[in-house]
């Protein structure tokens, strides 16, 4: 089984830019999939624990996403004049063509210069998510510009939270541990164990709730059928942290981008 998942791996970062190449709508599919996994990390850059977090920014980051999501990613048929003449209600163009040219936010920030190529991934607040997005293999930052991932499509490699906490050591394995930063008595902070061998079916582990005011508070939870991941689902570690956080919360803006499914179909790697 190691075996198959390293040559699995080794498949998805051996390909070369060619071969990756997407045309015209596939463009389009490739750069929803890259806003959606920016809304994940947006989402959770706002509700999980990070001291240099500005979090009305990261709303306002939020509604960027959305309002880029909304006018390109929502609708089912692009028409040829929308891909090319998109407005924002600000008056900031969308693209000057969709298909193959930059995409920025309202406020007039680059995206990133085309769709569906190595290029470097820009969040609405300036700071970069990634250098290589493409190719997969390159470091990978949350928007209050710390640390998340060394190597984004890595099976064995260690995530961490915005505040420099670790998530888990290896996001690629069912059965492994992830961890939930705690502040303690004496005013550090500790990490508590979410699941000692999560994705596995009847496996405890701890859920983290919110009060209306935002506090926080956790109770022991029993992961159910629908929650049992395979490794590849175990890459998307933002999508898997969201089900985490939000699977029993009312519906909000960090669902529109969440699939229940916590993939990330056509992503361009």
């Amino acid at each position: 089984m190691l075996q198959l998942r390293l040559l699995l791996l080794a498949s998805l970062l051996a390909v070369t830019p060619p071969a990756l190449a997407l045309s015209g709508s596939e463009n389009v599919s490739s750069g929803c999939a890259t806003l959606e996994f920016m809304a994940k990390m947006v989402s959770l850059n706002t509700m999980l624990p990070g001291d240099f977090d500005n979090v009305e920014e990261m709303l306002e980051l939020e509604a960027e996403l959305a309002e880029l999501n909304t006018l390109v990613c929502q609708p089912a048929i692009l028409t040829g004049f929308t891909r090319g003449n998109s407005y924002y209600s600000n008056g900031y163009v969308v693209s000057e063509d969709l298909y193959h040219d930059p995409w920025y936010f309202p406020n007039g920030q680059l995206f990133f210069a085309q769709p569906g190529e190595d290029t470097t991934i820009y969040y609405p607040n300036g700071r970069i998510m990634s250098y290589h997005w493409m190719h997969g293999d390159g470091v990978l930052f949350w928007p209050n510009g710390t640390l998340a991932t060394d190597y984004f499509r890595a099976f064995d490699v260690t995530w961490y939270y915005p505040d420099g906490n670790i998530i888990t050591f290896e996001s690629g394995y069912k059965g492994g541990r992830w961890f939930y930063p705690f502040q303690r008595l004496d005013g550090a902070v500790g990490q508590e164990v979410i699941s000692s061998n999560w994705g596995s079916e009847d496996e405890n582990f701890t859920f983290l709730n919110f009060r209306a005011d935002g506090s926080a508070f956790t109770t022991r939870e029993r992961i159910r059928r629908k929650l049992i991941f395979d490794d590849i689902d175990l890459l998307d570690v933002p999508g898997v942290m969201l089900l985490i956080t939000r699977m029993y919360q009312l519906s909000d803006s960090a669902k529109q981008f969440a699939p229940a499914d916590v993939n990330i179909t056509g992503a361009p790697f």
